[in-house]
């Protein structure tokens, strides 16, 4: 099955994370302040235990779900007041180069064989590149989680000449996706993963329809899913 973000649903959409903007604009600071002096106090705890006590442990994990409250907070506020792109002349070539070598660690963490078909000498595109590699790696990182141990992802890249479009496509060999979830994979707070935010793929939707593209999705249960991101060339 192959799904992609309608355009009539944009304007639902851009209502609805208007909506998610403005609570979290106001909830953001009041959340912030205790959250940095809890996290404080519990670095001090920390520091009067031996490095070696079993305790460190449970103040590792304390730390890291108190960075993880914050980090949801930073992707409520990226989703409803995002930065406008830093637009430049880049070499696509070159950031889909520098997003694969990020994810060569990620990999193989996740024991997972990460491959790449690039394409050479694509046509210089006009976009913000930290925007355009956070989705690329967000599509990766997804794609290797679902593939798990063992798995393959592979990363190839292309110019559609027929569409004037570069087309960067991520396939896994994961479980693939259910029909019935696929259509509500982009839904701000959809997830499957179990410390999830179900904010990462509709940031990434909206980073890449604000530089005129698109993202396609396909996939079938049992072979694994496919990505493709699609950018104009002007």
């Amino acid at each position: 099955m192959i799904y992609s973000f309608p355009e009539e649903d944009r304007d639902y959409l851009t209502e609805k994370l208007a909506i998610i903007g403005e609570l979290a604009a106001g909830m953001a600071h009041e959340i912030r302040n205790p959250l940095t002096s809890i996290r404080g106090f519990l670095q001090l705890l920390q520091s009067k235990y031996d490095p070696q006590a079993a305790e460190q442990e449970y103040f590792d994990i304390m730390l890291d779900e108190l960075d993880r409250i914050n980090n949801i907070i930073k992707e409520f506020l990226s989703l409803s007041k995002p930065a406008p792109p830093q637009l430049q002349i880049v070499s696509f070539d070159q950031l889909v180069a520098e997003a694969l070598l990020l994810a060569e660690q990620e990999a193989i963490m996740h024991e997972v064989k990460l491959e790449q078909h690039l394409a050479p000498d694509l046509p210089l595109l006009c976009l913000d590149p930290a925007q355009i590699k956070q989705v690329i790696l967000n599509l990766i990182f997804n794609a290797l989680q679902a593939a798990g141990p063992g798995g393959k992802v592979t990363v190839t890249t292309y110019l559609d000449e027929e569409n004037r479009e570069i087309v960067t496509t991520i396939a896994d060999t994961g479980p693939g996706i259910p029909p019935e979830q696929l259509q509500l994979i982009f839904e701000p707070f959809y997830t499957t993963k179990e410390n999830g935010t179900g904010l990462g793929l509709t940031l990434s939707n909206r980073i890449i329809a604000g530089h005129g593209g698109r993202i396609k999705v396909k996939s079938k249960v049992g072979e694994g899913s496919c990505f493709s991101i699609h950018l104009p060339v002007s």
